[in-house]
């Protein structure tokens, strides 16, 4: 294996569907050095720790997290042997797969078998792949390995997505948890599944195997290091008569678009992975088969995707206290990772999967805006075609990117979010569409509302707070990519006589999470109108917010005698001030005016257990809550020590 690297048809057919410049294909193998550079060569001898992969007889990857450095065993290490020859001593524990395949034959024939690594140093993110075969290879009952390596691949790599920690020895007792080496026969174990649902790190490991000597590329392997925020890997499960097959599913960031370890899956499925649990020092390995879905086969499986791997589980070892390593610090998760996105059939379970109107996004054209804080304005679009209305509380789903484009960058230190931002907002939609009295439903419409807070440091929301009247003035369109329901207390009745709300509701909201509410206020009083003996509900509303933020209360006023029958609403407002002068005073005297006093309770201070606890029939109550997650938090832990029933208790999510 002597060959310069070159590109095979995998990888140059993800460069190409991928849009990756010519000049980019052109020049990869200029970036990957046959011999070792000194500077590499100096990275890897001071690694405490060193991911290893290699096949097993059957040709399936196993990776593993060596460890090579301890102050017990001074034997441990990573030393140069010559150019290109790498010594490595190291420790890992007895059931590790990765050592039982290195005493297997090779699987590829060849006379020695493959190897492939990336030293990565989770101090400063540094890391550097190498590739080869393994020219020698022992192994101690107790899980010590002795390795020589022989590289002819190096490359060195960007710190994107790696987390940071601090790592020390520490000795283990490893036990075996789960240990399903040959085959799947049911559903990872809880345990195995909870370590993937943690998980801020994995490596991969894929191979190809060439087949046709003519092309000038060569049989090898690679190992990579995959990051993201915890839980950026996604699992499912799939039963087939009395088989579960678990599945695991990696969206792809942005990268250097080699695409080395997705091109290696086009031309061979088999891969393995390996996830370290630094804070518990559990280890699971993993081999499967994986495929690349793209564009909409990605988006239809993981909504907001347009690359992703999706692995078929054939192989796992769960190591309990299988990494001699602890961690001796905070983990720092990179600015680099984007948001973690959900399987599409997560999203429906909780009521947030987008709902399908026809092939192709609508346009959302901003028409209007009112403002009602400092910080909120609500946003009015019309839809170049009618939507089938979504229950009050429902979302819609923004495509900004026509307007702001997707340019590649590989780096951005300004602003490291924009590397992966999609330009895809998800906002509940504040405004009900008109009910009608015939029908007992809501109508299609073409007109939508969003109320927005701008954020600091907010992209799409400073974008419209900040471009609204340009947007107005030039009619700029905006991709509308759907609608969807989850979060609403309205609901077809059981015996088809239309819409029905909960007898007794008590609605907690936090900032622009008053926003659902605002929608379902207006849904029940226009259902109530209509249909005066349909619907009697009795909702308390408490409702936390900053200086002039308590304006948006001002939605839930009506004129005088408007207020239909047998709907009573009573408003408690929790009122934070800041420090420095604000319109709070005035938003406060506002608000007194639009709301009678026995609608309205005005506090300036926390809102706290004793305020939920004096809502009257509170354990009668259904309960809705939409808000910061410290807000929610902290409610449902009162909920819970107040015994309200968790089944009575919905909350509504920013995270979609």
């Amino acid at each position: 294996m002597t060959q310069i690297h070159r590109s095979h048809r995998g990888e140059l057919l993800l460069q190409k569907r991928r849009n990756t410049p010519q000049e980019v294909s052109d020049g990869i193998p200029h970036y990957i050095n046959r011999d070792m550079p000194q500077s590499h060569a100096d990275f890897f001898a001071g690694l405490p720790y060193l991911p290893l992969a290699t096949l097993d007889q059957k040709g399936r990857p196993w990776v593993s997290l060596l460890v090579t450095a301890s102050d017990d065993d001074p034997s441990l290490g990573i030393k140069q042997g010559g150019r290109n020859t790498t010594n490595v001593i190291a420790q890992t524990n007895p059931f590790d797969p990765f050592a039982l395949a290195l005493q297997q034959a090779p699987a590829t024939g060849d006379e020695k078998p493959l190897f492939a690594g990336v030293g990565i140093d989770f101090g400063n993110r540094r890391r550097n792949k190498i590739a080869g075969s393994v020219s020698e290879a022992s192994i101690e009952d107790a899980g010590k390995i002795y390795l020589r390596l022989l590289s002819d691949q190096h490359l060195g790599n960007c710190p994107k997505y790696i987390t940071v920690r601090a790592l020390a020895y520490k000795q283990r007792r490893a036990e075996l948890s789960y240990d399903s080496i040959d085959d799947i026969t049911s559903a990872l174990p809880a345990d195995a599944k909870a370590v993937i649902g943690r998980a801020s790190t994995v490596f991969l490991a894929t191979k190809h195997i060439a087949k046709d000597d003519a092309a000038g590329t060569q049989t090898d392997m690679g190992v990579n290091h995959r990051g993201g925020a915890p839980g950026f890997i996604r699992s499912y499960e799939e039963t087939t008569d009395d088989a579960v097959t678990t599945y695991l599913v990696l969206p792809d960031h942005s990268g250097n678009r080699f695409y080395q370890s997705l091109g290696n899956i086009e031309t061979d499925p088999q891969v393995g992975l390996v996830f370290p649990e630094f804070a518990t020092s559990n280890v699971l390995y993993i081999t499967g088969e994986a495929e690349n879905l793209a564009d909409d086969e990605a988006e239809a499986l993981m909504p907001r995707t347009n690359l992703l791997t999706r692995i078929k589980v054939t192989g796992a070892v769960l190591v309990k206290e299988g990494l001699n390593l602890k961690l001796t610090s905070e983990e720092q998760f990179s600015p680099y990772n984007p948001p973690v996105r959900l399987l599409r059939q997560e999203l429906q379970q909780k009521g947030h999967a987008p709902l399908a109107e026809g092939k192709g996004a609508l346009l959302a054209t901003l028409v209007s805006t009112h403002t009602l804080s400092d910080s909120i304005k609500t946003f009015n679009f019309r839809l170049s075609s009618p939507i089938n209305a979504v229950l009050p509380g429902g979302f819609g789903i923004f495509d900004f990117s026509g307007l702001l484009g997707r340019g590649y960058s590989h780096m951005n230190e300004a602003n490291p979010q924009l590397v992966n931002e999609d330009f895809v907002r998800t906002w509940t939609l504040s405004s009900a569409p008109k009910f009608d009295q015939r029908s007992k439903a809501f109508r299609a419409t073409n007109h939508v509302s969003i109320t927005v807070k701008r954020k600091p440091g907010g992209l799409m929301s400073n974008l419209l707070h900040d471009n609204a009247g340009a947007l107005v003035t030039n009619t700029l369109p905006i991709a509308f990519m759907g609608t969807g329901a989850g979060f609403t207390c309205l609901e077809e009745s059981p015996d088809d006589t239309g819409l029905a709300v909960p007898p007794k509701m008590l609605w907690i909201a936090g900032g622009v999470g008053i926003t659902p509410f605002m929608s379902m206020w207006d849904g029940i009083v226009q259902v109530a109108k209509a249909n005066p003996n349909q619907i009697s509900t009795d909702i308390a509303l408490l409702f936390a917010g900053r200086d002039d933020d308590i304006n948006v209360l001002n939605h839930f006023s009506l004129p005088q005698g408007a207020r239909p029958d047998h709907v009573a609403l009573q408003i408690s407002v929790f009122q934070s001030v800041g420090e420095s002068a604000s319109p709070a005073p005035s938003a406060q005297d506002g608000l007194r005016e639009m709301l009678s006093d026995n609608l309205l309770k005005l506090e300036k201070r926390r809102m706290g257990i004793d305020d939920i606890q004096s809502v009257t029939d509170l354990s009668a109550r259904e309960v809705f809550m939409c808000g910061p997650d410290s807000l929610m938090n902290e409610t449902q832990t009162i909920l819970a020590e107040l015994d309200v029933e968790e089944s009575r208790c919905h909350r509504e999510t920013f995270t979609f």
